[in-house]
């Protein structure tokens, strides 16, 4: 397993220096040596098709006009090594425009071509695209581009977001990167705590202290620190993960307090009940679950759906439908409520907070042990739980106390039953907002099922036909019962069964519990599939699994060097009898296979056998109990795969007598 590095560390003036051995000289802007012009492939990787030759950024926290900013400058440059990799020349530059980003300014760009011709790309192929409200991207084609040029650019930000010096800085690419360089600058008043996670010690790792006089106030010390890391191979997504930033080589920065001379020290990192006691007095926050002209209008509107009688026990159910039938998720996930609960009340929609801080707001009002958690959503990373700071959350939940546990609640989907929530928000654990019960709260992800019964038969003409049923349970049942909104239920199933046979029909469908939210849903219907079955001279070859969890190994990549997670525990059965067409006799059948991967963490059983002369049974189940899989275990896993995709595929030989 990859060794990795996960440090605290204080950034202040009089941090004792380190200084390493520089590995790696940097470029200048613009000067390319010759050696990189001749380049033909990346060193430490003989396959990669393109790589960084160096990228640099310096992240400094200085005193302007406007008060304290961060001045972000980045450069980077990139060798192109095969015409696959051309692509490389359309940039796509992410900037956060919701963290009061003053300027995107000084963008520049070049590419150097094989013999050295540098070529300035011109303003009237950038531009500017707003992905989402708080999300923009400076866009750039690169015309001209060929294989063995290098594409430079370079750019500065300026943002009044000190808290996290702007951004992480991700050493490592889906590119190998033959050396990466980070420069901060923190002023002696500041003192951040910084998360590494590094395969290695850092190659360049030198701190200095240095007088800076800004062009507003007075002189003061700061600690400039770099670091280095050099040939760093190329880490790509891949199936079964949260997000791929939890594995990169990074540091990231939080600060920690303030402390200006003649003032008390501000501690901005602090404590976990301090956290949650500025939380709750917040005004975006906590005031709008505690102080009920926050939501008078979702109170009122609630109470006059409710009978009085309704019994306490029911309530809570009762609330979670109130409250997702009258606000549309929005598909944000929020901490706080930027307008407010009866704004996005009135307006019918709103984010997570919205939603579910009025799920708060209205259990409480109702006299229920009820809190906001917050989470880190799988695709926003992992939460450390001995850093009380806020911006490692990206969204709320309710958390509704019962004796010595509790109830997570998700109002953001009118079709999710009680205690169940998004599937990206099942990211092991969640933190309790709660002044006098600060606490980490596992969250278990439930079971996602699925079954596939069918009784059919085959004709000599090689067409199946029969009765099949589907069985969804948990977050899969949850997943079908919001796609069938507003959907033709007979092609909807269609679009769900058999999808490799185009000229499949069905008919007959008949959908069960499909408003029992806290059931199963189920599905019968009649199935005839023309072409199930090829015949060759006398024999016919048919595949008898028609549909499956999955019909292929989704784990490509021969070794691994970070966990497989899923999302939740997983269950798939499939069984089907099959008659066969009258005068054809069954071939060889194949052996029964069992797999179960170490510690039961997962099972595969399959069986393929006869019940009589005319009719077969065909068995394939998946268990898989394991949320969490290391590198070490990847081979295995991997080979239960490869197995499963293999009986999926398996084809049975009828021979006419």
């Amino acid at each position: 397993m990859r060794k990795t590095l996960l440090c605290l560390a204080l950034l202040c003036l009089g941090a004792s220096s380190t200084f390493s051995q520089q590995i790696y000289k940097l470029e200048k802007w613009g000067k390319i040596p010759e050696a990189d012009l001749k380049l033909t492939h990346c060193p430490f990787d003989s396959a990669a098709t393109s790589m960084v030759l160096q990228e640099v950024g310096n992240s400094e926290l200085t005193y302007t006009r406007d008060g304290w900013r961060v001045a972000f400058d980045y450069r980077t440059r990139i060798k192109i090594f095969d015409e696959s990799a051309l692509d490389k020349g359309n940039l796509r530059i992410y900037y956060r425009s919701d963290r009061e980003v003053e300027s995107f300014k000084d963008l520049d760009v070049q590419v150097v071509s094989p013999d050295g011709v540098v070529q300035k790309v011109k303003s009237d192929n950038v531009f500017t695209e707003q992905v989402t409200k708080k999300v923009s991207a400076k866009k750039v084609f690169i015309p001209n581009l060929q294989k063995g040029s290098i594409v430079e650019y370079r750019y500065q930000l300026e943002s009044a977001f000190i808290y996290t010096l702007y951004e992480t800085w991700y050493f490592q690419q889906d590119i190998p990167v033959r050396w990466s360089q980070l420069t901060v600058t923190i002023p002696q008043y500041f003192t951040y705590v910084y998360l590494m996670l590094a395969p290695r010690k850092f190659d360049l790792n030198e701190s200095h202290p240095e007088s800076i006089t800004p062009p507003f106030g007075s002189a003061y010390s700061a600690t400039i620190t770099t670091f280095g890391l050099s040939n760093l191979p190329a880490i790509k997504d891949e199936a079964y993960i949260t997000t791929l930033n939890d594995y990169r080589s990074h540091i990231g920065f939080q600060l920690s307090e303030i402390n200006f001379p003649g003032q008390s020290v501000e501690k901005v990192m602090t404590s976990w009940p301090e956290l949650a006691k500025k939380m709750i007095e917040s005004e975006s926050f906590g005031e709008q679950y505690l102080k009920g002209n926050n939501f008078n209008k979702i109170w009122a509107d609630f109470k006059k759906s409710v009978p009085e009688t309704t019994p306490k026990a029911e309530l809570p159910e009762k609330v979670l439908r109130f409250v997702s039938n009258s606000m549309k998720w929005n598909g944000e996930h929020r901490r706080y409520s930027e307008n407010g609960l009866d704004a996005a009340y009135t307006q019918k929609t709103g984010s997570t907070a919205d939603l579910n801080l009025a799920v708060v707001a209205l259990l409480r009002k109702l006299d229920f042990d009820c809190v906001p958690m917050l989470i880190s959503t799988r695709d926003h990373g992992k939460m450390y739980s001995i850093y009380p700071f806020a911006d490692q959350f990206n969204t709320v939940v309710a958390f509704l106390y019962e004796g010595e546990g509790g109830h997570t609640i998700d109002a953001t989907n009118p079709m999710r039953p009680f205690g169940q929530l998004r599937g990206e928000c099942y990211n092991g654990e969640g933190w309790l907002v709660d002044e006098k019960r600060p606490n980490w709260v596992d969250i278990d992800a439930p079971e996602y099922s699925e079954t596939w019964l069918g009784n059919a038969k085959i004709d000599e003409s090689g067409e199946m036909s029969g009765h099949f049923t589907l069985v969804r349970t948990g977050s899969a049942a949850t997943g079908w019962r919001s796609d069938l909104e507003g959907e033709n239920e007979p092609d909807f199933v269609k679009e769900h069964f058999a999808t490799e046979y185009a000229e499949r029909s069905l008919d007959s469908v008949v959908i069960h519990d499909r408003k029992a939210l806290d059931k199963p849903i189920k599905i019968d219907f009649h199935c005839a599939i023309p072409n199930a079955a090829s015949p060759v001279n006398d024999f016919l070859y048919v595949r008898p699994v028609l549909d499956f969890f999955v019909t292929e190994n989704p784990l490509k990549s021969i070794k691994r060097s970070f966990p497989v997670n899923f999302t939740y525990p997983m269950k798939a059965q499939y069984v089907l009898n099959l008659d066969i067409p009258k005068g054809y006799t069954i071939e060889d059948l194949p052996q029964p296979a069992r797999i179960t991967l170490p510690n039961n963490g997962g099972k595969i059983q399959f069986s393929c056998g006869k019940t009589s002369e005319t009719q077969i049974q065909v068995v394939l189940k998946m268990n898989i109990a394991q949320i969490e899989f290391a590198p070490s275990e990847y081979d295995g896993l991997r080979q239960f795969f490869e197995l499963m995709a293999d009986k999926v595929q398996f084809q049975l030989a009828l021979k006419k007598t």
